[in-house]
């Protein structure tokens, strides 16, 4: 059902279904787990007569729409001063974005939450706040690691910086290593693939 229209200039593509019978299908099949894009989705049920299914916002132990919301809205970062590789989400700050609760989707790690005013340099309203999800601890990283190999991001860069945290585990403590040393070198290379992967800047 539907059609997919690509466009050989932007990195995506765009599904667009056009007929009522589509519309409904689609609907119904996915009313209960929107989250995000709620005032439209409601729209969406008045206008065919169906009634709107609030979502759970707690999101359960592996559930995949974490991972999804990484590959659309996260970032997989190298914290150098942390000395350690994390999982960040971030969103403009409304009363859909502060209900998500990750506390039960990565085993026996916690997200820090951090709300901050923000300016927009785009078309968006010029002052807004937003909520920071942050995976930031140094014990999270080989649960983040196991969440990820259970749910694998399509994004490739985001994924090769959560395969390279189990052997970066393994070198972390060269850090402090003197300059010249190999194993000073080791964590250097490290670090300089780890950044380069993918990224032209």
């Amino acid at each position: 059902m539907g059609r997919i229209r690509a466009d050989k200039n932007k990195p995506y593509s765009i599904y667009i279904v056009s007929t009522k019978e589509t519309m409904m299908y689609i609907i119904k099949n996915i009313n209960g787990f929107i989250r995000l894009k709620v005032p439209s989705f409601k729209e969406a049920c008045k206008y065919y007569n169906i009634e709107y299914i609030e979502a759970n916002y707690k999101i359960g132990l592996y559930d995949p729409y974490f991972a999804g919301l990484v590959d659309s809205d996260g970032s997989i970062v190298f914290n150098y001063a942390g000395n350690r590789i994390e999982c960040n989400l971030e969103f403009q700050f409304n009363e859909y974005t502060s209900k998500l609760n990750f506390d039960n989707t990565i085993l026996n790690s916690k997200p820090a939450i951090l709300k901050r005013k923000k300016s927009s340099s785009s078309g968006g309203p010029k002052d807004f706040t937003s909520i920071a999800f942050k995976f930031q601890n140094v014990n999270s990283m080989l649960f983040i690691y196991d969440y990820f190999m259970h749910n694998r991001l399509y994004c490739d860069m985001k994924f090769y910086r959560v395969t390279k945290i189990k052997p970066f585990i393994e070198i972390r403590k060269y850090k402090t290593s003197p300059k010249y040393s190999v194993e000073h070198k080791i964590y250097s290379n490290f670090v300089i693939d780890l950044i380069k992967y993918e990224n032209s800047l």
